[in-house]
């Protein structure tokens, strides 16, 4: 897919990188591009890097507090 993956050494972990937004999800019987099938499919839109924010995240999507992000997003 052209996608060059880094070596696990080296991805950043416990950090928030980057934003997207989500615009639509579907579920799909079949797979689309990096999609499953069976799963469900989110379509995201504007992604943008941000300076790393110090963060413990969780499974699956969700939010991150406005206040640690605000300045880093504008």
């Amino acid at each position: 897919m052209g996608v060059v993956i880094p070596e696990s050494i080296s991805l950043r972990r416990g950090q928030v990188i980057g934003i997207v937004t989500i615009v639509d999800c579907k579920f799909s019987q079949v797979a689309s591009g990096w999609g499953m099938p069976e799963q469900y499919h989110w379509k995201l839109e504007n992604p943008r890097e941000i300076t790393p924010i110090p963060y413990i995240g969780r499974l699956g999507i969700f939010e991150v507090p406005d206040d640690l992000v605000m300045e880093v997003a504008a």
